[in-house]
Parts: structure tokens; C-alpha cells; sequence
């Protein structure tokens, strides 16, 4: 898929694999459309327009995701890729006494809903383009997921299986559904946990030829392991990451 002169919608696309998402894109000739919860880093993105195009909307809410669509379908925005960048991560277990019970429903929708109901309402526009894409940015967590984080982890399988699922439906279409499984990758999410990430600029490039190359699954780094550890060393991996 030539990504050059589309228009592309990136969530969570004012900060870490989002932004550097937007700046290269941008830097192949595309016009951006900017969704993010806050106003942060946006100053920073006005020097791009008006290629990108800044649009404020809580994606945990359903309200926000109806109200945005219904915007760029009255703009009749033909939009060519859909990326879901957007995601949040809360570390307390939920033995902790600092587990946050008012979070679970946020990061489900942040994480995994969301990218449904996009699906679901940008579908129309996306079929009606000769070559479209919607893509959805994971992780090895999918597979195997760590003591912390549960509710993280599980959003990452649900989107790891409702990818595959909207693939079945859409192969006989213009629509590919393309799959990222990203490793530890330095962003504000992430910060001060773990060692060896990558940049989000390196995420950022590797996701772009993943979409160019209409590819089902995209393995990143470290995660281009993931296929071998789950033919050979399952059982290894999980004790592993059951101590974290």
C-alpha cells in the first residue's frame, strides 16, 4: 500500500509512538488527523498543518467516538487508515492496596473498546476506498501476559483475537486489518520500568512498513521472537513472567 497523499487517523497521536507516527507521515506527504484525549504536544503540531488536523476526543468514551465520526463523515473525510495508537496502563496488581477499581472500565475502553467502535463507525468510509487499512498496535502481552498489569494484558488479547476475527470478515474486501506486536518501547507509558526499549521513532517506522507491506502480524524487535518462544519455550516464558 503506497502511503503517500491518504488521509490517516491516529489515536493517541500527541504523544509517544502516536507523535512520532504523525511526523513521519506527515514527512511522506499524507494528511493527518490528530485524535488525542488532551491538548498536550499540540503546539508542537501546528507547524504541520494544514496536513494534520488536531481533533479532541476521549476515546473511552462512546459519546466522544459517535461525535467524532459524525464530524468526519459530515466533512465526508475519506479516510484510508485508521491506526489505534491510544492506550493506557495501570501497573498495581489487583492485590494491591493501590489498585485502581475506577480504572478497569478506562482501560478497557482506552485499550480495546474503543478500537471496536471505530471499527464498527469508520467501516463504511474505509470500504469505500480502494485500498484502506485499520491498524491496531499490540504487544507480546497478548500471548503472555505478566503478573502486573492484568487488565492491560487482557485488552491485548482481546485485540489480539478481535484483529483476526475482523480480518476473517474483511478478506474478501479493501480493508486489511493489520496487527503491530511492539516490545518495550520508550514512551511516557512506560517510563521508569524495564531496560533495552526501543525508540518511538524506530516503533514509528517499523509500523509504517508493516502497513505499506499490507501485512496480517508485525513483529518489532524483540518481539519477532515471539513466534519461536511460543512454538518452543511456552511453559519458560510464563513462569518468567508470572515473578513481574
Amino acid at each position: 500500500m503506497k502511503l503517500s497523499q491518504k488521509t490517516i487517523l491516529v489515536t493517541g497521536g500527541n504523544s509517544g509512538i502516536g507523535l512520532n507516527l504523525v511526523k513521519q507521515l506527515h514527512a511522506l506527504d499524507n494528511t493527518i488527523i490528530v485524535v488525542s484525549r488532551s491538548q498536550n504536544n499540540w503546539p508542537q503540531l501546528t507547524q504541520f498543518q494544514p496536513a494534520v488536523l488536531m481533533m479532541q476526543c476521549d476515546v473511552s468514551k462512546k459519546d466522544d467516538v459517535v461525535h467524532l465520526v459524525k464530524i468526519l463523515k459530515a466533512d465526508k473525510i475519506p479516510i484510508d487508515v485508521v491506526i489505534n495508537s491510544a492506550g493506557i496502563q495501570f501497573t498495581p496488581k489487583i492485590i494491591d492496596n493501590d489498585f485502581n477499581f475506577d480504572g478497569i472500565e478506562n482501560e478497557i475502553a482506552t485499550n480495546f473498546t474503543s478500537i471496536v467502535w471505530l471499527s464498527y463507525l469508520l467501516l463504511p468510509i474505509l470500504l469505500s476506498r480502494p485500498k484502506s487499512a485499520i491498524v491496531n498496535l499490540s504487544s507480546g502481552l497478548a500471548f503472555f501476559p505478566k503478573s502486573g498489569s492484568a487488565v492491560y494484558c487482557a485488552t491485548k488479547a482481546a485485540m489480539h483475537s478481535f484483529s483476526q476475527s475482523l480480518r476473517y470478515q474483511l478478506t474478501s474486501t479493501s480493508v486489511q486489518v493489520t496487527e503491530i506486536l511492539l516490545p518495550l518501547v520508550d514512551t511516557p507509558m512506560t517510563e521508569g520500568r524495564g531496560s533495552g526499549k526501543i525508540s518511538p521513532a524506530f516503533a514509528a517506522q517499523a509500523i509504517i512498513k508493516g502497513i505499506q507491506q499490507r501485512k496480517d502480524e508485525v513483529y518489532v524487535g524483540k518481539s519477532k521472537l515471539l513466534p519461536i518462544m511460543m512454538r518452543v519455550w511456552p511453559g519458560l516464558v510464563k513462569r518468567i513472567l508470572s515473578k513481574y
